[in-house]
């Protein structure tokens, strides 16, 4: 046994310098370096499958190898000529956010668009599935968790139906995601002619151990005209609760119009991470002209590859955009320093700032590290609300009543950090007003939580909370 732990020990010492070079925050690094040092061989085990950041140089070549947007745009002066033309007509405090927020993301807006938000599964189960039986050209389809239920069945079985009247059908799925989904879940679909592939699989000959990356996306491209994205994955919960949760508050984004185009380059690219396929024939990017009267959309699409939190920045620049109200909501909220002061910044220039969490969380655990920082934001003068009913999953924010973003990043590291995810930010008074309404309906259903209030927790509560805070940075 000596040995074995003296063998753990020096397999930590051996993985500090890899965690140095991965140059983590410092708070991350010396955590972990504590943990591979203090806890022998577990910790060397946790961090080898939790502690990986970014993909493998060999897989971020392959990444770079295909771009949908580049190889389809014109270069960088088109994308500038883009950005211009939308953001010249716009008020000088949206123009500047508007040009912000596509440099940081990357990728121009586009203009001319419809958006309809989605209160709920049942209306976006209903209204996807409608979709993809009236499709005559392809279905794209990418999810987090894809169950083996009902739900997931009754969609399945369309996308089969869609294979068998000559729709390309592509399926594309997160392996970790879909850890307890069997892969014989798709046996149908892949008879009858649909294209499936994991993203980020674990299979060791592939050499994709990386357990702690995910493509954490929600996205359906139909005809490459109608897109939908959101947090809503592919089960019975997301459409009317579960035993647990007998409510799921959870939200979807419909979009027609140019930006489907720039989600369809998306899934492309993800696409060709997973299978090194390349989807570039015209069919796929059909001409849509843009509305006269449409929304402008910004896509903020980011990722491990790189060392921009696109999501973090993005969150940020809309809180020092604010000057009337900020309502954000998050399932799972970890904040890091900047997005701690961004919030606090705002309240002082006497913004309006509501953070909605639910009072549960389908991961008991986050609900403690979470309400380690109520104590923070009580400082700083945010109001925090806890839904009641049941599970709110979420990802909303919106802006003095003109700017919404809904997607599938979470307000925490991991979001920030670690995951694929994407979100649409809308520049629409009609889209931040359903978006106002639906967080008015879930103010109603929440507990404020007030410093007095929650001072008076049990102390157990706060030890709890004080022992699992330390493991934010980890996530």
């Amino acid at each position: 046994m000596f040995w074995f732990f003296l063998a753990g020990w020096v397999l930590g010492l051996a993985l500090v310098p890899r965690i140095l070079l991965q140059k983590k925050t410092p708070v991350s690094t010396l955590a972990w370096i504590w943990g591979v040092l203090l806890f022998p061989v577990v910790g060397a085990l946790v961090y080898l499958v939790f502690g990986a950041d970014r993909i493998r140089r060999q897989r971020l070549r392959r990444r770079e190898q295909f771009r949908a947007h580049r190889e389809r745009a014109s270069g960088p002066a088109a994308d500038a000529a883009t950005l211009e033309a939308i953001a010249a007509p716009l008020p000088e405090a949206d123009r500047e956010l508007l040009r912000l927020v596509s440099r940081i993301n990357r990728l121009p807006p586009t203009r001319g668009n419809e958006t309809a938000v989605l209160d709920g599964g049942a209306i976006f189960f209903a209204d996807l599935l409608a979709a993809i039986e009236a499709a005559r050209e392809h279905v794209h389809v990418m999810f987090y968790i894809w169950r083996d239920d009902a739900t997931a069945n009754r969609l399945l079985d369309a996308l089969v139906r869609a294979v068998q009247r000559g729709v390309i059908v592509r399926l594309l799925l997160d392996e970790i995601g879909c850890l307890f989904t069997p892969t014989r879940t798709f046996a149908k679909f892949r008879a009858a002619g649909g294209h499936f592939a994991w993203f980020l699989t674990l299979i060791p000959e592939r050499k994709m151990l990386l357990f702690n990356l995910r493509n954490h996306r929600k996205l359906v491209v139909v005809d490459g005209r109608t897109a939908w994205l959101g947090g809503m994955n592919v089960g019975d919960e997301y459409n009317g609760g579960s035993e647990q949760f007998p409510v799921w508050r959870d939200t979807q984004l419909r979009l027609a119009g140019p930006v489907a185009t720039a989600l369809q380059e998306i899934f492309a690219d993800d696409w060709f991470f997973a299978t090194k396929q390349r989807i570039v024939a015209a069919r796929f990017y059909p001409a849509i002209e843009p509305r006269a009267t449409g929304e402008v959309v910004q896509l903020v699409s980011g990722g491990p590859d790189n060392r921009v939190s696109e999501h973090g920045l993005t969150v940020v620049s809309l809180l020092h955009h604010a000057r009337e109200r900020a309502w954000l909501a998050s399932p799972y909220l970890v904040p890091d320093a900047s997005l701690l002061d961004a919030l606090g910044l705002a309240v002082l220039r006497g913004v309006d700032v509501r953070l909605l969490v639910p009072a549960q969380s389908d991961h008991r655990w986050l609900t403690h590290v979470t309400r380690s920082f109520y104590d923070e934001l009580f400082a700083k003068g945010v109001r925090v609300f806890e839904f009641q009913p049941g599970m709110m999953h979420s990802k909303l924010i919106t802006i003095d009543g003109r700017w919404s973003m809904i997607g599938s990043a979470n307000l925490d590291i991991r979001s920030f950090r670690l995951n694929y995810e994407l979100n649409a930010l809308v520049l629409s008074e009609a889209c931040a007003a359903e978006v106002e309404a639906q967080f008015a309906r879930d103010f109603a259903a929440a507990r404020e939580r007030t410093p007095r209030e929650f001072a008076r927790r049990p102390r157990l509560q706060k030890l709890t909370e004080a022992a699992l805070r330390p493991f934010a940075p980890l996530l």
